[in-house]
């Protein structure tokens, strides 16, 4: 027979089992719809690009995001980082596509993922019509509920 506090901590220790599979299977639930969302928010970047729209690609970013191109070049900020987008897209990418696929994200934390996205970007003009590809890495933060850019690193090969 099982004493009354045998049963009081099997019964505590049975809430507490049950209520963490139940809270690992929210969080895994959160996860996927997060990953969606971020998912999603590339999706939207990237339809943005499209229409080679400098206000509205800046706008996907937080307000200190930060940028750096293949060759190293940063741009910090909002205005920095329309203002790049404003020169590429009026030159050397003004005829540019980009096709961007989402190969891993990484929860750091409840509201902060690493993004690893393979990159091409074709242009009817460049040979072979493939300007650049390569791996871009994005940091996303999640802000009032909407996945944003922090850190987008672009490496080309």
């Amino acid at each position: 027979m099982i004493s009354v506090p045998s049963k009081a901590a099997l019964t505590v220790l049975l809430f507490l089992t049950f209520s963490a599979a139940s809270s690992r299977a929210q969080m895994a639930s959160n996860r996927d719809a997060d990953t969606a969302a971020i998912k999603q928010t590339v999706a939207a970047f990237a339809d943005t690009w499209h229409s080679h729209d400098a206000h509205g690609v800046a706008m996907r970013y937080v307000e200190d995001g930060d940028f750096s191109s293949i060759k190293g070049e940063p741009s910090h900020g909002r205005k920095e980082l329309e203002d790049h987008y404003t020169t590429i897209f009026s030159t050397f990418l003004k005829n540019a596509h980009t096709t961007d696929t989402v190969k891993s994200v990484r929860f750091l934390g409840p509201d902060i993922a690493s993004v690893d996205i393979d990159w091409l970007v074709t242009d009817p003009n460049a040979p072979g019509g493939v300007l650049r590809k390569g791996l871009l890495t994005w940091i996303v933060t999640k802000r009032n509920g909407q996945w944003m850019i922090t850190i987008y690193h672009e490496s080309a090969f």
